[in-house]
This record gives structure tokens, sequence and C-alpha cells, in this order.
């Protein structure tokens, strides 16, 4: 298939013509039917164009552009034959989608189906066609015109300029397809199902394409990208190729490649966003922006669970997903397109290519051989070339003697090629099944010029064993994975990780996919490849992956002091706390120097901290170095914050506040980069819940809202630590509303009511899913508890709980705070147990991010061992050791007067009660709902 003429990019789109008529003269009955059709409607004072001169693979040129712009209805006739030829489905195509622009594609696309059935209309807005059925006789002609004609009158304006015209902005046309055609119309009915609900099962606009190594699947899906580029006004998002990692690291590897287009797409920095936030902002980016989208999610690996398919499609209507990959995963809940090997008669046009058939003999005999290889493009492709300077006819026995499987004649280019040509494939074997930077095989394969490795370039290309965009050389992945049963030199890994390093981290998430596998072939230089990857997924907020990439650097017996810190630091995040400590001795044990030595220190007792042990973290760093500082640069400001934490965690806000208050005028005047765009939001997010705790709601809301401003200003919205500013600020709003709201027995039910009128206010205001809204609605959940009501509370904060999961995330203290209410109301139901449970799940999270002494988690601590003593669950000792600590915790945090006393001192002797002991329960009762006379 030829390109569309790039020059037709000024399609000019006058109505010269009422009627396009498409068909194919393959179809020798059909173009007598055409003639008397088109007889007919000039007859009728009708302007026709039918197109009589452009062959099978011409160009598409400026006249047939411009005429089926400057045409008000397209009128095709469709038999069997027409899906098969490429100017056909171009003008198909070109109308379609012009067509989309006025309303109704079937109103402006008008199809004669002289064929019983209609299993081969494609695209699916034809499906159900019956413009006219059958046969047009002569008796039928008189009909057929004038239901054209009153099409015509009915539309005033032309298609316009038709799509595939011009490649889309920055990228070349995609290389011409042999054939196919029907296989792309299913593409674009499969991502076009949820339109026509009865014609098609499924339901979303996904799409998977798949088929064996080789066949073609990447250049079909970018024919589609191509060919149907204006029926998605915003673009094509491209993610991949991922090449065949194993599942667990394809899932590790899409959210950095997602990152990276979202970055490039939205202009703005998305770093620290998980895969559910990205994917979140993302479609909220393109829903805002009101145009269809495409993406395509290239070369996924076999053997992933049906599950993964939904963390791969961005959360919008608007967009529509076409992936491609191997065979082997499980069924998906997709429409799925099965691309086989090429027809023999796509295999003969795409032999034609590089030898085309002499006389009908030698056609006849590429068709036998097209069926025997299968049809597979590689095969074919290889074959071809074999014999594009052979003397003599191609008869059977001439190709039979070549290779009619895709390795085999993969092996017999490979053994042609030049020497740089072959040296490129083999530094391919020892690189990521992913693109690769062209100049890269210059620095490894040097010394080299430009224009000799131009050459060995074209030459890879015009075989078909790889691509070149946009500076990137693609190799065909079976080529690669044929090139591997002979290893390259391993100094090709070496001389590859060298060159590599001077590239590292970079801008492309390709380059990290290349460090990770040649780690796996230059040794000698592992650690170093896997620092820059460990950070990338690190900043891209997945500690996860970057533990599993920092197990392997500390398992090289090559790692450092730093090296140990940093996987305590992502240890800390994964909530892995006694490794993290661990690991921060061990790098303590390895420092070189004071710097090593404080970074080390500090990790091991942030980890501490997090485990609520404060005595250890006192005593390993705090009680040496809790004032002492770096003297300047990101440390200092990193190692202040880390200090605030740890003040705030043991009940000292106003501590925290006294020294984070001077860093903040620092901060402000830091230059662009990580102090600047990290450091500084993490610093004043951690000032404003210090405020908050020290008492000062309405300062505490005024930083928090910077915090928010600063986010949303750089399109960073759906930012982690955004959404805990907002929730900072929404408990700093809500304190300074409640001022007026008194929880005494005497107006429960007004308290009740009024919070739940501040949810509805805030909800109209700011929405319904903000973080402010959802603090007051668990506010307003939790008051049923006051008011004896623990079912309603259950169905409430159950309901609220839902969108808290979806909107903050499972690990956030309001729904902790959430689980805390739901625990309590089981407790009005008499099951401690449940509410045991319930209590155990969410302890540890509030030590880790609230502190042992903050009043919720005092609150939970307390709670607890109530409700081990009184469902007998556990030793009593473990009730009455929570209970104690917390009550000790309790006055040396917050003092002896406080809210939490009185329960404290009930608890205190519950614990240490026979059970059951009702009068207890009616004590606790009394000091946890206020007022309650009713027992359920």
């Amino acid at each position: 298939m030829t390109d569309p003429d790039p020059g037709l990019s000024g399609t000019r789109t006058a109505d010269r013509f009422d009627v396009f008529l498409c068909f194919t003269r393959a179809d020798p009955d059909g173009a007598i039917a055409v003639d008397r059709i088109e007889e007919a409607l000039r007859a009728a004072g009708l302007r026709v164009f039918r197109d009589s001169g452009i062959g099978l693979f011409e160009p598409i040129t400026r006249e047939l552009a411009d005429a089926i712009a400057g045409s008000r209805v397209l009128l095709v006739y469709y038999s069997r034959i027409l899906p098969s030829r490429y100017a056909c489905q171009w003008e198909l195509t070109a109308a379609f989608v012009a067509a989309r622009r006025h309303g109704d594609p079937a109103d402006r696309v008008l199809v004669i189906n002289p064929e019983p059935g209609t299993d081969h209309l494609a695209p699916v807005e034809l499906a159900d066609a019956k413009f006219c059925t059958g046969p047009v006789t002569d008796g039928a002609l008189p009909e057929l015109v004038g239901r054209v004609r009153r099409k015509v009158e009915r539309t005033r304006v032309p298609l316009g300029a038709p799509t595939g015209r011009t490649a889309p902005p920055g990228r070349r046309p995609p290389p011409r397809l042999a054939g196919r055609y029907p296989e792309l119309w299913s593409v674009h009915s499969a991502l076009n199902a949820a339109a026509f609900p009865c014609a098609t099962a499924y339901s979303r606009p996904v799409a998977v394409l798949r088929g064996l190594p080789g066949a073609g699947k990447t250049a079909l899906a970018e024919q589609y990208a191509y060919l149907f580029h204006d029926a998605f006004g915003g673009g094509v998002i491209r993610l991949g190729p991922f090449g065949h990692h194993e599942p667990d690291d394809f899932l590790a590897q899409f959210p950095l490649a997602l990152a990276r287009a979202a970055a490039d797409r939205l202009g703005t920095d998305v770093s620290g966003l998980d895969l559910d936030r990205l994917r979140e902002l993302l479609a909220d980016r393109l829903d805002a922006a009101g145009d269809r989208v495409l993406v395509l999610v290239d070369d996924v690996p076999a053997g992933l669970p049906p599950a993964v398919l939904d963390r791969l499609l961005l959360p919008s209507d608007r967009v529509h997903t076409l992936i491609t990959s191997r065979y082997g995963h499980a069924p998906w809940d997709a429409a799925t397109i099965e691309l086989p090997g090429l027809t023999p008669e796509e295999g003969l046009r795409l032999f034609s290519e590089f030898r085309a058939p002499a006389d009908d003999a030698e056609r006849e005999a590429v068709l036998r051989f097209a069926d025997r290889c299968g049809g597979h493009p590689v095969t074919l492709r290889a074959t071809a070339f074999a014999v594009r300077h052979r003397p003599g006819p191609l008869t059977d026995d001439v190709l039979a003697a070549l290779p009619d499987t895709a390795p085999q004649a993969i092996r017999d280019l490979l053994a042609e090629l030049g020497p740089l040509a072959r040296d490129v494939v083999r530094l391919g074997t020892v690189l990521a099944p992913v693109p690769f930077p062209a100049d890269l095989a210059c620095a490894v394969l040097g010394p080299v010029g430009a224009p000799e490795l131009t050459a060995a370039v074209d030459d890879l290309v015009t075989r078909g064993f790889a691509v070149l965009t946009d500076g990137e050389l693609r190799l065909q992945a079976l080529v690669v994975e044929v090139a591997r049963t002979e290893p390259a030199p391993a100094e090709f890994a070496t001389r590859a990780a060298e060159a590599l390093l001077d590239r590292l981290p970079g801008d492309r998430d390709f380059l990290l996919q290349h460090a990770r596998a040649l780690a796996e072939h230059a040794p000698g230089h592992r650690v170093r490849l896997l620092r820059p990857v460990a950070a990338a997924y690190e900043a891209q907020g997945d500690p996860g992956t970057a533990g599993e990439v920092h197990a392997v650097i500390l398992a090289t017996g090559d790692a450092t002091s730093g090296d140990f810190t940093a996987a305590a630091r992502v240890e800390i995040a994964c909530g892995l706390y006694a490794e993290a400590a661990g690991h921060a001795r061990a790098a303590l044990a390895r420092a070189g120097d004071e710097a090593e030595r404080y970074a080390a220190g500090l990790t091991e007792a942030q980890a501490l901290d997090c485990q609520g042990d404060y005595a250890g973290a006192d005593r390993t760093f705090w009680a040496r170095h809790g004032d002492d500082l770096p003297a300047e640069g990101e440390e200092r400001y990193r190692a202040a914050l880390a200090v605030a934490v740890a003040r705030r965690l043991r009940g000292r806000p106003r501590d925290a506040v006294a020294l984070l208050d001077p860093l903040l005028a620092e901060l402000r005047d830091a230059p662009p980069g990580p102090v600047r765009d990290e450091l500084a939001p993490a610093t004043r997010l951690e000032y404003a819940r210090s405020l908050q705790l020290a008492g000062r709601p309405r300062r505490a809301r005024e930083v928090a809202g910077e915090v928010v401003d600063e986010y949303h200003a750089s399109g960073r919205e759906r930012h982690a630590r955004c959404v805990e500013a907002e929730l900072v600020r929404a408990d700093a709003m809500l304190a300074l509303d409640l001022r007026d709201l008194r929880a005494t027995p005497a107006d429960w039910e007004r308290s009740a009511a009024e919070l739940r009128e501040l949810e509805g206010n805030y909800a109209k205001r700011y929405g319904s899913e903000n973080p402010l809204t959802l603090t007051a609605a668990v506010f307003a959940d939790r008051a049923l508890l006051a008011l004896g009501q623990p079912k309603r509370a259950l169905a409430v904060l159950s309901a609220t709980e839902q969108v808290v999961l979806r909107v903050l995330g499972a690990d956030h203290p309001l729904r902790y705070r959430i689980r805390h209410g739901m625990g309590l109301a089981h407790a009005q139901l008499r099951e401690f147990g449940r509410q045991a449970e319930l209590l155990e799940d969410i302890l540890e999270p509030q030590i880790r991010l609230l502190g042992r002494t903050h009043p919720e988690t005092v609150e939970t601590r307390l709670d607890l061992g109530i409700a081990l003593a009184l469902s007998g669950r556990g030793p009593r000792a473990r009730a009455t050791e929570l209970v104690d600590g917390a009550a000790r915790d309790l006055v040396d945090a917050l003092g002896a007067a406080t809210e939490l006393s009185a329960k404290a001192q009930a608890a205190k002797r519950v614990v240490r009660l026979p059970r059951p002991f009702v009068s207890a329960l009616f004590t606790v009762e009394r000091l946890i709902w206020p007022g309650r006379e009713k027992g359920e």
C-alpha cells in the first residue's frame, strides 16, 4: 500500500460534486452495475465523481482527495471484494471520518450491498446498512436515484478534507501494508463497539490485536492510527513497545511509560503519581479537552491475567485503546482481533515489492509459496529479498529450496548482512527488546561514522529487520530472538553499558529498560546501571519496584553505604520498617564519612519512629543528633523535615512549628530543583499539620491552602501530597466551622443536623468528592453514633468509605477515621470482636502516619484495649498494656485535662474487671457516647 500524497494538505473543500462513487474494478460485474448507476444519477441532474484512473498501488492523488472533500455524499458499491482494495478502503475511511463531523455518518455514506448477507460490511457503522440491498436492476434504479437525491438535498455542506491526506504532526506515514484491510476495519469496529450495542458483543472502546511473532500487529495498529487520525481529534498516545518482559516487570514498566507520555502530553511534571493517580489525572485532562483520543499499547507480553486489562485503560469514555499482544495471555474482557497470516493474494503483493512475477506461471508459484508458509510477512519478505536479483524464472522448485519458516529465513538473511549491520543486530540482543537511540550504536560499535551507520540501518530497514523513527531504532522482535541463538561478544554489553551510563537517567523510559537488561550482561557495571532505575521508580511513586531493584544492588556485594540507605528509605515507604532499620544499620557500618553516617542514622531513626519505637529512635539517633542539621544544601532541608516529623509524632507539634518557621522563608527563595519542587511543599505541609495539632487551625488552613494552590497551578492536583494538603486544610476549616457546635446531650440532634447541612454546603461549593466534603461527611456519619443509631451509622460510613477509597486511597488517615467509627458502631451493637478486628487493622498505620501520641491514635489504642477486654479476644495482658500505654502517652503529650482523659481512666478500670461485667460496659458507653440513655 502506498502512502497518500503528503502534499494533499491544501485540499479544497468546495461543493463541486453531489455524489462520489466508490467501487472496485476488480469486481467486473460491479463495474458494469456502477456504469448504469452513474448514468442514472447524471440523468437526474446530480454531479457525480467516479475515479477511473487510480491503480491498486498508485498514490492517492490530489484529485481523489479533493473530490471526496468536495462531495456531499459517498455512494459505495460494497461487494465482498471491495474491502481488499486499498484505494476503496481509503476512500471509505476518509468519507466516514469526515462525515463524523456532521453527525451520523450513515446519512453521508450510502451503501449498495449487492451480496447476500451483511457480514462483509465494515466498519461497524455499516453493520445494519439497508440503503440498498441486492442487485441493482433496471426497475430498482429510479427508487435508488430518488433516495440518493433526497440525501443530497438534505445535505447542505460537503464532507470536507478527508482523513489520511497527511501524517499526524511530527510523524512520517507508516510503511504501506500489503493487505489486511478487513482486519483494519475490524479494529475500527471493535473500538467503536460502545456506540453500536446491538451490532457488537462488547460495550467499551477497547480492542486487543493478537497474532504470532512477526505477524504485523504493530504495523497494522500504526496504519489504523494513521488512516483514522482525524477520527481522534485529541490525537494518539503511544505506549511501548514493552517487549517480552515477565508480567511483573511489565506491570512495573507500564507506569513509567504512561508517566512519560502524560508529561509530554500535559507539559507538566507527573512525578510522584502512582499508576492509579496518573491514569485519573490524564483521563481528567482528556475529558476536559473534549476530543476522542486513541491510545496504542504496543507489544504487551503474553501471560498477563485478565484483571490486568483494567490497569492499562484510562478511565474515560473519550479514550479508545488498541492493544497489541502475542498469543498466550488469558482471554480479556475486550474485543479481540486475531491477526492471521497474509492471504495468498496479499502475500503476492508483498512479494512483488521486491521482485514482481514476470508472468502468470511465476505469479502462481508465488501464490503457492505464500500459502505454504502460512502468509507470514517476515518469511515472504525475506524470501522475496533473497531472490530479488536471481536470474531465471521463479518456479516451485526454486521457491521450495528456500526456507518456508520465519526463523530459518531470518538466519539466511542475517548471514548476508554486512559486518556493521550484523553488529547492530547483535547489539540488540544485549539490550531490551525496545527502541534505542541510533547514535548509541556509534558509541558501542565505533569508531563508526554517521554515513556508515546510516547505510547499515537502511539495509536493516529495507530487509524489514528494523524501523527507524525519530532517531530511534527498533529491531524486529523475531529477528532479535533468532539472533540471540548466537551470543554477542561480551565486550558488546560492556561497551553498551558504558555508553548508556552517559545517557542516564535521561527522559526516555526505554533507557531504563536497557539499563536493566544490560545489568544482566555487564556485571561490572550492574550497580551503576541499576541506581538510576531504582531512583526513577521511587520518584514515580512505586517504592515496591524500587525496593526490588535495590535488593539486586545489595546482593551484588558492591553496594555502598548510600545504596543501603536508599534501600532503607524505600522500605520505609513500603511499610517494611524492621528491614529498613536493619539496612540503615548496615549503611552506618559501611559509612566512610560523617555525612554518610548522619544519613544512615537518620534513616534508622525514621524506621524506628514508624514502628512507634520512639525510645529506640531516641537512643540510636535523636538524643545525639536531634538538634543537628547539615550546614547547607538539599540534605539540610531533608533533615529538618525529618526532625519536625519526629517531634510531631512524639506529641510536640509546637516544637515542630518552631523548627520549621524560620526555614520556610529560605525555601520560598530556593531555585528550581528538588528543594523547591519537592522539599518546599513537603515542608509546608508538615508545618500545616503541626499548626493544626498545636491549636492554630486558621494558620494551618492558610498554609495547607498554599500547598494545594501550588500543586493545582502546576497541574499536579492528583499528587498524593496535594491530596494530603487538602485533608489538612479540610480538618482546619471544619475545626473553625464547628466552633459554635456543642456536643452536649441537649443538642445532639441539632449538631448532627448542622453537620449534615455543613456537608451539603461543602458539596455545593467544592464538589461531593472534595476532601473537605468527605471530612465533613465522616463527622456527620459518626454523629449518628451519639444519637444511638449504630446500624444507620454503619451504612453511611461504609458508603463514605467507598468514595474515600476511590478518591484518596486505602492508606489514608480519613479512611482510618471511618474504620474507627465503624468499630464504635459495632461496639454499640455488642459486637466487640468485630470492633477489635477493625481497630487492629488501623492501629499500626495510624502510628506510622500520625504517631503514637496523636489523639486519634490514642483513642484507637484505648478502644482496642476495651474491645479486647470485653470480647475475650487474646490475653488480658495485651488489653491492659494497650490501655495503660495510651493513658501514659496521653498525659505526657497532651496533659491530664483532655477530652480523652475520662475515657482513659474508665478504660483502665474496664480491662481490670472480670468479664462479663455489665455495669462497666455501661460506664464505657456513657464515656464513648455521652448522654446515651437506652441500649440496643
